[in-house]
């Protein structure tokens, strides 16, 4: 009776871990399945759907780059079998726009294909032994691209220069008045940052808190309208103090 007993409880206990180990299954893949979905339903439209004709196109993610440039690519598709275009080709081709940075292209069946479109971002231009390169936030060269068609952006100078760019140009876009009045900024020594402005005042910022600096400058200018006045010189490289130089004389700064 105990056998019998026992291989009754043993019978229910496999049943039991099978369908524990069934449910640990589910729990696991069904995740990856729902992640997956589309994949897997457009993989295997490619082999239903073989003369499905491409009729739709959908871009996304174009601000400075020409609409035309990237159409006239996709346009040559229109009428292909959509299971039949090469996805990295058109891609390719995309991508030696000046403007674009990287593309992604996915086939929504049954006759589309979505076209995403990542551009350059230049924040800066970094003058360097008489050569001007353009440079995004990270500090990447944006070789595309034409410096020269850039007036808007701030003249960075300094052969050690392109690592700092993104930090100090996020310092000042904290402040969009000041932001407004800076012309060039010159990396001196590895060590500290110059600002000129449009209106030739010239800022030496300090090596240390040239955060605060900058803050303490904006403020001062909009308390007592500072960098609108006929100053030729803004010296704050001593921490206990700011030099000031007016414009059209050569010695004793005054003192704020």
């Amino acid at each position: 009776m105990r056998n019998f007993i026992f291989r009754i409880n043993k019978k229910y206990k496999l049943k039991a871990l099978v369908i524990v180990a069934l449910i640990l299954i589910l729990v696991y893949c069904t995740p990856i399945l729902i992640k997956n979905s589309k994949n897997i339903i457009s993989s295997s439209m490619e082999y239903i759907n073989l003369d499905v004709k491409l009729k739709n196109v959908k871009i996304s993610g174009i601000e400075n780059t020409k609409a035309s440039e990237v159409v006239n690519i996709v346009s040559e598709l229109r009428g292909i079998s959509l299971s039949s275009i090469d996805l990295r080709k058109t891609s390719s081709e995309i991508n030696n726009i000046d403007w674009v940075k990287k593309s992604e292209l996915r086939k929504i069946y049954p006759s589309t294909l979505e076209v995403k479109v990542y551009e350059h971002n230049p924040i800066a231009i970094w003058y360097n032994e008489g050569n001007k390169f353009l440079v995004d936030r990270n500090s990447k060269i944006i070789s595309e691209l034409n410096p020269d068609k850039f007036k808007n952006l701030k003249v960075v100078a300094g052969p050690n220069a392109l690592e700092d760019i993104p930090v100090i140009i996020s310092m000042i876009e904290n402040y969009p008045d000041f932001e407004k009045k800076v012309k060039s900024m010159l990396r001196v020594g590895d060590r500290r940052w110059t600002i000129r402005l449009h209106n030739g005042i010239t800022i030496h910022l300090p090596e240390k808190n040239v955060a605060n600096a900058i803050k303490e400058i904006e403020g001062l200018d909009r308390e007592y309208s500072l960098l609108s006045r006929y100053i030729e010189i803004i010296d704050m490289r001593l921490p206990d103090r700011i030099d000031i130089l007016p414009a059209g004389i050569m010695m004793n700064s005054s003192k704020i």
